[in-house]
């Protein structure tokens, strides 16, 4: 009876494994987005509390340490590696999930701005507290996008076994114009495949590419194809930067 009951187990076992590897294969770019847009809308509560914490804090270049560490608290709490001081800048870290190929990015920025406080929900300038450093480039909203993005991404990236590695970056000072470069120099950014960056906009939507007004060449668009095969995820990225396509 017992080995009956041991071959009825593993022949459950190996159904499962089956119909998991049929559903898996037969679920289409669009039925991914579709499950990711679900599972985002159900982080609200969360992605709220991020723009409203970061906002609070409010710190300058380089003394981002609440910012960094509220962050980082949440990315450990989801299953995320952190390294700190990385570059050797006491606020910079960068949060990593997956392993192998494709390795994607996720950079935007901590950063306040000298005498921009500013009380939320008030349209016109009226400070928490006179001359105080504040958000007034939106830099509070941009992890939050981003956070609940990998979040939602690795969940899936479970779900599915789909190999890959998250690898998210905080913008450290960039109104001193002063971390990405040291953080090319650290050599952060070299195995990574492609790099998403998010910035909050002057209007309600969503766009992607280079900036509309952006009048110099550069990056206008980037287009990502997952194809998911068996155990494997395949990437293809084909960029258009200044007339030229790279493949």
């Amino acid at each position: 009876m017992k080995r009956i009951a041991l071959c009825i187990l593993a022949l459950s076992f190996a159904w499962a494994y089956v119909q998991c590897t049929r559903a898996q294969e037969s679920k289409t770019l669009d039925d991914f987005k579709r499950e990711a847009v679900v599972e985002v809308d159900k982080s609200q509560k969360l992605i709220q509390e991020m723009v409203d914490s970061i906002f609070s804090f409010a710190e300058l270049g380089f003394q981002e340490y609440e910012t960094s560490k509220y962050l980082t608290g949440i990315l450990e709490k989801n299953g995320f590696k952190v390294e700190r001081n990385v570059a050797d800048i006491p606020t910079a870290w960068v949060a990593s999930y997956g392993s192998g190929k494709p390795v994607i990015g996720f950079i935007t920025d901590i950063d306040c701005i000298p005498r921009a406080s500013q009380k939320p929900g008030v349209a016109y300038h009226d400070p928490i507290i006179q001359n105080a450093p504040g958000h007034g480039e939106g830099h509070n909203s941009g992890q939050a996008v981003n956070v609940a993005a990998a979040i939602v991404l690795k969940q899936l990236m479970e779900k599915y076994k789909l190999p890959g590695t998250l690898k998210l970056y905080p913008g450290v000072a960039e109104e001193l114009v002063a971390t990405k470069a040291f953080f090319v120099r650290a050599g952060l950014f070299k195995d990574v495949d492609i790099m998403l960056g998010a910035h909050v906009g002057n209007d309600f939507e969503t766009s992607w590419g280079a900036a509309r007004t952006q009048q110099r060449p550069g990056l206008r668009a980037i287009f990502v194809s997952l194809r998911q095969g068996g155990n494997r995820l395949a990437a293809r990225i084909r960029t258009t930067a200044g007339g030229h396509t790279v493949s």
